[in-house]
């Protein structure tokens, strides 16, 4: 449902969720669609969909987590820095006008393309047949009745039938930040390394500064590090029963 291009699509898979479980489409419905649908999203999302980015950092920093304050700063930035130096160095060493992922995505559907039927209306109109379904593609606007022209900012299958019924390159037709160069921009911004404590130049009113520990409760038990796995009804009435 979430990657769900259409409404029509959309309402189909919610049609299945609820023929499992009615609750899981109220709850749905109550969270507010736009939220997590890209079929009622009211932005482009383009082809990003995740929850926040800070999920992945804290996967990657999970052991680091334990460190003093000072060891794990210089751990995050070591680890942003390396991620930096690769990301970059595989763009340089690309050979395709996109990043990798997004030239996989264009060639896959211009492999889709190659048994559509396209049928001119105007000069940017255009119908195309694909599976006995009509398609309709508004290049002008670099639109597409699948939704997927203009909400991934590259030719779907219909567009690039389309494109090649014109003989038109597709170079102006994808968005400029899924090019090389854009993509290399992304990781021009330096990490600079920390120089040696001995070398710093602290303020006096800095280290007259006293600063004391957050106020906090302490639970019962061993913190825990990682998240709790939910435990199914019988598994529960088992603990209780045997006193756990």
């Amino acid at each position: 449902m979430a990657k769900a291009y259409t409404v029509e699509k959309f309402d189909y898979y919610m049609a299945e969720v609820e023929r499992i479980d009615k609750r899981v489409k109220d709850y749905l419905i109550n969270v507010g669609y736009e939220r997590w649908s890209r079929a009622h999203s009211t932005i482009n999302r383009t082809l990003t969909i995740t929850s926040n980015i800070a999920e992945s950092i804290n996967a990657a920093l999970k052991a680091a987590r334990e460190l003093p304050v000072l060891p794990l700063l210089e751990y995050i930035r070591q680890l942003i820095g390396r991620w930096n130096v690769t990301n970059q160095k595989n763009k340089i060493e690309s050979f395709t006008d996109l990043g990798k992922k997004y030239d996989t995505m264009l060639m896959d559907n211009l492999e889709l393309s190659h048994r559509m039927k396209v049928t001119p209306s105007t000069s940017y109109l255009y119908a195309v047949l694909d599976k006995g379904k009509q398609r309709m593609v508004f290049l002008k606007d670099r639109t597409c009745s699948c939704r997927r022209f203009q909400l991934d900012e590259l030719p779907c299958a219909h567009a690039w039938a389309v494109l090649k019924y014109k003989y038109i390159d597709h170079i102006d037709y994808y968005s400029v930040y899924y090019t090389r160069k854009y993509l290399l921009k992304t990781y021009e911004i330096l990490i600079y390394p920390v120089p040696d404590e001995s070398t710093w130049k602290i303020p006096v009113e800095v280290l007259d500064e006293k600063v004391l520990p957050s106020d906090m409760t302490k639970s019962i038990g061993r913190p825990r590090k990682g998240r709790c796995k939910p435990i199914s009804e019988r598994e529960r009435e088992r603990s209780i029963s045997y006193g756990q």
